[in-house]
């Protein structure tokens, strides 16, 4: 007995080293810590923005602003609800009220701002669009306008585009995220 215990001892003690724990693997696009739903562009909610080219129209439906977290970390703390990454947990003031569903903090004062689950990780913007085509037959599709890498703070998100880092801003007044692209304005408001 005490022969397999000294042989189980070390299988034990490299399993609890393995790169593939936790705390090791290299970040990536993790779960949805957040999505908004597009309520305006360019100031018009949807349905909107139709445009005719080449016998088509195209109405602007709807759209999504979401957020992932990371898929991995290296810098995983514990916490009463288990291990997460560091980007993930967030302190807030004594005594403040924090609405899951909108992520804005509330004060004990009433100032509210907004704070996303995680503080990096990346983002989709994309828009629904309503495709009319000559003839009466309509489709819809999706387009992404934007996908990256995002980081935040409280009232506070900046938007890297993966093909162009600096073409879009996102500026916060709690619980709305405006997106400011190179030929359109997008507004976000908490959704589903």
């Amino acid at each position: 007995m005490k022969r397999t215990i000294l042989l189980l001892t070390p299988f034990v003690f490299a399993a609890g080293c393995s790169v593939t724990s936790l705390s090791d693997p290299k970040e990536g696009i993790g779960p949805v810590v957040a999505r908004y739903t597009l309520t305006a562009e360019d100031g018009n909610p949807p349905p909107c923005c139709a445009v005719d080219s080449a016998g088509l129209r195209i109405t602007v439906v709807g759209g999504a602003l979401t957020f992932h977290g990371p898929a991995g970390y290296r810098d995983t703390v514990f916490t009463p609800a288990g291990p997460a990454s560091r980007a993930c947990v967030h302190e807030v003031p004594n005594g403040a009220f924090v609405n899951t569903r909108t992520h804005t903090v509330t004060l004990t004062d009433s100032t509210r701002y907004l704070l996303l689950p995680c503080d990096r990780g990346a983002y989709e913007l994309i828009v629904i669009r309503r495709l009319d085509h000559e003839g009466g037959s309509s489709t819809a599709d999706s387009i992404v306008v934007s996908s990256g890498t995002f980081s935040a703070k409280p009232d506070t998100i900046d938007l890297a585009d993966w093909h162009n880092p600096t073409s879009f801003r996102a500026s916060v007044t709690a619980p709305t995220v405006l997106v400011t692209a190179p030929t359109h304005q997008y507004r976000f408001d908490p959704g589903n």
